[in-house]
């Protein structure tokens, strides 16, 4: 029987059966390492014994503190949030109460455990379909409380970067295929100009409460429709949505980063208040951020296919400027930022490098090489030693025979290779 089984013994509940599909019900998709520090971890074992959604998000809310995968300082205690997350996969949750997870208001550290639920247990295809909503939402937070507490990101940046890196801290997360990557990163493109414009369109948000008015709407396959906000749905503050009904009748919601004001469709006089705001230098630099740039309330900015075309231009300068290990250790993308140097020691320096890059042989040589030239220098040490007492003690024995006269004509001389002799 797996080790998963023996603990499933132990009294887990059965997995419901409206609980959600996942793709190994083995290993979790986990890497062997991390499943293996997890099952040993001792405050894993106290999780055994609950078998309840509720009783493990309180437990969620008292002791997960951070996202990180490991603990402060090493690379072998799984932190409180991965024993957390593989328990709720051992009982198996249902999509109400991942909802729960990834709704949650007042700890974003669960919110991670839900998107983490999905990267690891969800089939690949369907990661968009769960988490393409959550990647405009600009709930702030700090992912990391020991390696780098300063930085704060989004809930958003944290969602993408669990769709575009392979890597999260020091362990691994389930490889995406080269075809569904490619898909993903087609939605994931436009994003840096979504978040822009979500933050220029809150500037101007008393205008998108105005039923009415006149908007243009993107599309998921980046057309742009027209047609006038019905309303501005406020219920969840981190991702405002706006009702449109477009030209052709349809009604539909669009994140407020994918909605523009169309002034060409406005009043005569509404719009020349528009057009005179935007000719003052303080208008332009509120809207844009600084002073010549576009105002993305009410400019369509890039083409998807720019921006696709900037991604994947950005990726190749990161592939080509990464090279040999550095390439093969450092992971690319917000993930990276938080993985940083730890002070530790050798055991679990090594423990790290093991898991994150393969050394190469000519390394693994030189550094060996290394340990034999000190172990040479200290016998060529002794060795010098052993044949200067030889030296000392001949001469001491023979010196004298040479006569009284040569000591005499060569004193300095002599005096000199004495000092020599002994000073080695």
């Amino acid at each position: 029987m797996s080790r998963g089984g023996d603990l499933d013994a132990l009294g887990a509940r059965p997995r419901a059966a409206d609980a959600i599909e996942v793709t190994n019900l083995q290993t979790f998709n986990f890497n062997a390492m991390l499943r293996d520090q997890i099952l040993k971890n001792t405050y894993f074992k106290t999780l055994v014994n609950i078998d309840t959604f509720e009783a493990i998000v309180d437990e969620m809310y008292q002791y997960v503190e951070t996202a990180e995968a490991y603990g402060a300082g090493t690379t072998t205690i799984p932190s409180s949030l991965m024993c957390c997350l593989y328990r709720l996969f051992t009982i198996g949750i249902t999509d109400d109460e991942l909802g729960q997870l990834l709704d949650s208001k007042d700890w974003p550290y669960n919110r991670c455990v839900g998107f983490l639920y999905i990267r690891y247990g969800c089939a690949t295809e369907k990661l968009w379909d769960y988490l393409g909503d959550y990647c405009l939402d600009d709930q702030e937070f700090t992912p990391s409380k020991y390696e780098n507490p300063s930085l704060n990101v989004t809930i958003g940046e944290y969602v993408e970067a669990l769709l575009m890196d392979e890597r999260y801290y020091y362990t691994t997360l389930p490889r995406i295929p080269v075809g569904v990557k490619k898909k993903i990163e087609e939605k994931v493109a436009p994003l840096g100009q979504y978040r822009k414009r979500t933050a220029h369109n809150r500037r101007v948000l008393n205008a998108f409460r105005e039923p009415g008015t006149p908007v243009e709407a993107c599309r998921d396959n980046g057309t742009w429709v027209q047609g006038q906000v019905v309303q501005l749905l406020e219920h969840i503050q981190s991702r405002l949505m706006v009702r449109v009904k477009t030209t052709d009748g349809v009604e539909e919601a669009y994140h407020l980063g994918k909605v523009i004001l169309d002034d060409s469709a406005r009043k005569p006089d509404v719009s020349r208040r528009s057009r005179s705001r935007s000719r003052s230098p303080r208008g332009t630099v509120a809207a844009g951020g600084r002073s010549g740039s576009p105002d993305l309330s009410r400019n369509r900015g890039k083409s998807m296919d720019e921006m696709l075309q900037d991604l994947r231009a950005r990726q190749r300068e990161r592939a080509v400027c990464s090279t040999g290990k550095d390439y093969a250790r450092k992971p690319i993308g917000f993930m990276s930022g938080l993985a940083l140097k730890r002070d530790m020691g050798v055991a679990s320096t090594r423990l790290r490098e093991e898991e994150t890059y393969a050394p190469r042989q000519v390394e693994q040589r030189k550094q060996m090489s290394e340990w034999e030239l000190i172990d040479k220098h200290k016998a060529e040490g002794e060795q010098d030693r052993e044949k200067q007492l030889r030296m000392q003690q001949l001469f001491e024995k023979y010196g004298p025979t040479r006569g009284a006269a040569a000591a005499k004509d060569q004193k300095p001389a002599d005096n000199e290779e004495e000092a020599v002799l002994r000073l080695g």
